[in-house]
């Protein structure tokens, strides 16, 4: 059983680390997604609220900052992914496959490492990738991010803005703090019991 908890650790930080790495790249992906109008409208609200969450500084693992608080977002971005893609046809997404396989490609082996090492705790971050389609942020909601020109354009520079200014991460920044990912059971637990 240790083994287990050990090599699924293991796979989950490995899985994570990349992600957090690649999330200024998710970002614009995700950007491509929102715009898409071949994806359902709801999907892309969802989308274009899991970007306002990593804007906003959402903490979806309660009490966790820096780098360990991106763990939360990227996997609040695949839980909504995991959605869109129940709902979306494979040749809706098939281009968005090709355009930005490291988002979409480990999506699956990402989500079930996660709820490997996570376990019940992954319904907090469940719970969030439910309701950021009702997210605001900077008085742009979701849903005008999608609808709105001026919104979505405001999203658009909002992106490069922060990927910039706050994503750029440093890989050994990354391993070093990813050492100490166990940090982030407790306060998911925490919420689970509520």
């Amino acid at each position: 059983m240790a083994g287990d908890r050990s090599n699924s650790r293991n796979k989950f930080v490995e899985l994570m680390t990349e992600a957090v790495v690649l999330l200024p790249q998710d970002l614009k992906a995700l950007l491509r997604l929102v715009e898409d109008q071949d994806i359902d409208d709801e999907s892309r609200v969802a989308i274009a609220g899991s970007i306002l969450h990593v804007l906003s500084a959402g903490n979806a693992i309660p009490g966790v900052r820096g780098i360990l608080q991106h763990v939360g977002d990227v996997l609040v971005i695949r839980l909504v992914l995991a959605r869109v893609r129940e709902k979306s046809s494979d040749d809706v997404l098939a281009k968005h496959v090709r355009d930005s396989p490291e988002l979409l490609e480990p999506l699956d082996e990402q989500l079930e490492t996660a709820r490997e090492f996570l376990g019940d705790n992954i319904e907090v971050l469940q719970s969030v990738a439910n309701s950021v389609s009702s997210l605001n942020h900077k008085g742009h909601s979701a849903k005008k991010c999608v609808f709105d020109t001026e919104s979505e354009n405001w999203l658009y520079d909002e992106v490069h803005e922060a990927i910039v200014e706050q994503f750029e991460f440093d890989q050994e920044d990354v391993d070093r703090e990813m050492k100490n990912v166990d940090r982030i059971i407790a306060p998911l637990a925490s919420r689970v019991t509520r």
